[in-house]
């Protein structure tokens, strides 16, 4: 945080936040209570809900020249929502004729390149913001300004001669820095600045996307950027809990975690909050706060650098259908040719696994799904390259359940003393550096029910 004279708070709002006149009249009132605070405002928020999806899926039959049907129907969405804001909708034509624009390309080439699924899929948020941006000006009146801004002009992604074409543009990464000339320059323009989610620039001033759920990762980069005194991510729940409370109706709010806590739980699973928006906000101590768009007046989860110690585990995190490689290596066993072998097919393929158990012989990986690539005819041509070097390969998927907020040994102590039936076979996972979390794997089928054993006898935060 700064001392810079016009102090800054970020809004992120995700696509369940942004998709209804309900919804913008409860972000007009957030972002009026900051400007009362004396607070300057970005607002960073996603494509309509779905509207990722439906791109996507536009940019795909447009290989066949076959979307015109869907693509009329995103423009009726996007009229419709213009309609119900009582904003002008002939604000949507230019990024309409660009998306046209870019489809025809795909046309004329008969394929889809990860450059031309960026381009297209990038246009939910340009629609979005446009109109979110004339819906603020509107309910704000002459009183505040407010400047709409293409992040893709802000947020530059960092290249890599490792990365493969696809994470280059649909998984890319940003390293902004604090920039206060920027900042103040900002704020004597415009009392909120309005900018997208998800979305960036190459060197070559293409647009690349931040990844799946990646609105979170841009308004952290804003945050860094303008050195906010906070980022506020509104989403459609109040907050970080015990476990998903979709799951687990027991499942209780955290009031208050640390930076390294909620990142062991997005990586786990957790859905709230992407782990790279954490990275880009825990050096400059920027706190983070979850709200819920449409109860904005119940608090949620302060994320800071504080770590307060505990006996019990505050959270359980689960990921299902986990992809897990077992390879059989044969006598030469863990020779490091050998698992250099195997880790070079996995990175060929742009994918990531974490080592999660090893013997003499054998080797049991999990293979990370979030990858934009990930797909499970991938998931088989992987396995018949890493045949070529290791004696056996074999599939399965698995779930994983991870303890965090106690140190790993007390987190097993606690689990040994469970006088209730747990799995028969588990596989432990390396816990982390920090010793904050433990992870194992359970059957699948058998997840719910180990997840509510766990909560109901390691969850003790009252």
């Amino acid at each position: 945080m700064t001392d810079q004279t016009h102090p800054w708070v970020v809004l992120k709002f995700g696509g369940s936040s942004v998709s209804s006149q309900a919804d913008w009249d409860n972000i007009a009132a957030i972002v009026k209570s900051n400007l009362q605070s004396g607070k300057k405002v970005a607002v960073i928020h996603s494509a309509f809900k779905n509207v990722t999806n439906e791109l996507e899926a536009i940019a795909q039959l447009a290989v066949t020249d076959d979307c015109e049907d869907a693509l009329h129907q995103l423009l009726n969405k996007h009229k419709a929502m213009a309609h119900e804001l009582e904003v002008d909708a002939t604000l949507l034509d230019p990024w309409f004729e660009s998306l046209q624009i870019a489809l025809a390309g795909i046309r004329h080439n008969e394929a889809l390149t990860a450059m031309d699924r960026a381009q297209v899929v990038s246009h939910g948020e340009l629609l979005s913001s446009v109109l979110g941006a004339e819906f603020l000006r509107k309910v704000l009146g002459q009183q505040h300004s407010v400047d709409w801004l293409d992040a893709r002009e802000i947020l530059s992604s960092e290249s890599s001669h490792h990365q493969n074409e696809n994470d280059c543009y649909m998984n890319a990464v940003c390293h902004p820095r604090p920039n206060q000339e920027l900042a103040e320059q900002w704020a004597n323009q415009a009392d909120v600045v309005l900018s997208q989610g998800f979305i960036a620039a190459n060197d070559e001033g293409q647009t690349v996307l931040l990844g799946r759920e990646g609105s979170d990762t841009s308004a952290a980069y804003f945050a860094s950027l303008l050195q906010a005194d906070k980022l506020e991510i509104w989403t459609d729940v109040a907050g970080m809990f015990s476990t998903d409370p979709n799951k687990i109706s027991s499942a209780q709010k955290l009031a208050a975690i640390s930076y390294n806590e909620a990142f062991d739980m997005a990586e786990a699973g957790a859905k709230v909050l992407h782990p790279r928006c954490l990275s880009a906000v825990m050096a400059y101590n920027i706190p983070i706060e979850i709200r819920n768009t449409h109860q904005p007046d119940e608090t949620g989860t302060v994320i800071t650098n504080d770590y307060q110690p505990s006996k019990w585990v505050k959270a359980i995190a689960l990921k299902q259908q986990i992809p897990i490689v077992t390879l059989l290596l044969g006598r030469r066993g863990q020779q490091p040719d050998t698992l250099q072998k195997v880790f070079s097919v996995i990175n060929e393929f742009g994918l990531s696994s974490e080592l999660m158990a090893s013997t003499k012989n054998s080797l049991v990986m999990a293979i990370e799904t979030n990858n934009s690539i990930y797909s499970d005819s991938i998931l088989q041509k992987l396995s018949e390259k890493l045949a070529e070097v290791c004696r056996s390969v074999f599939t399965s998927h698995s779930a994983m359940l991870t303890l965090i907020g106690c140190e790993a040994s007390q987190a097993l102590w606690h689990l040994l003393q469970i006088d209730a039936q747990l799995p028969e076979q588990w596989l432990l996972l390396s816990h982390a550096t920090g010793d904050h979390h433990l992870s194992f794997l359970v059957n699948d089928d058998d997840a719910l029910k180990v997840l509510q054993l766990l909560h109901d006898n390691l969850i003790k935060l009252n």
